[in-house]
C-alpha cells in the first residue's frame, strides 16, 4: 500500500509542480555551437580524447564536432564542424536533433548551478510564481 501512496505523489508533483519555459531567442553569438559538452550519458561527460575516439566508433553524430579545450573540472570542450566564421550553421535546414531543440530546459542542470552561456539571448523562467501555489 505505501507504493500507491509515493506513486500519487509522484504524480502531484509532476503535473503540479512548475515547468521551466524557454523565452527570449538566438542572438547568434555562436556560443553554444563553440562550447560544447558532450556526454556519453546523461551523467557522464567526455572527459578524455580516448573517450571521445571510442564514443565516435559507435555514434556517427560524434564526428560533426572536434576538441578546443576542456572547463576547470576537466570535462572536454567541443566546436561544432559547421559553425562559419559569422556564426552561421552551415547545414541549418539538416541539423541535428540535439541542436533542433536547443536550449532544451533541464532541471537538474540549472538546479545544480547551471546557467546559460555568456552572450546566449535565451533564459528559463517557471510557468507559475510561487504566490499561484498559495491558491
Amino acid at each position: 500500500m505505501p507504493f500507491v501512496f509515493q506513486y500519487i505523489k509522484f504524480l502531484i508533483n509532476r503535473y503540479m509542480s512548475a515547468k521551466l519555459v524557454r523565452k527570449g531567442s538566438c542572438r547568434r553569438c555562436g556560443n553554444c555551437c563553440r562550447n560544447i559538452i558532450l556526454s556519453i550519458t546523461e551523467n557522464e561527460p567526455i572527459r578524455t580524447e580516448k573517450q571521445f575516439e571510442e564514443t565516435k566508433k559507435w555514434d556517427k553524430f560524434f564526428n560533426n564536432f572536434y576538441i578546443t579545450g576542456s572547463d576547470e573540472s576537466g570535462v572536454l570542450l567541443f566546436t561544432c564542424r559547421e559553425i562559419d566564421e559569422n556564426n552561421r550553421c552551415r547545414v541549418y535546414p539538416f541539423r541535428g536533433l540535439g541542436c533542433r531543440m536547443y536550449p532544451k530546459a533541464n532541471v537538474k542542470f540549472l538546479i545544480n548551478g547551471g546557467k546559460m552561456l555568456e552572450g546566449c539571448g535565451y533564459y528559463f523562467e517557471p510557468d507559475k510564481n510561487f504566490k499561484s501555489f498559495l491558491k
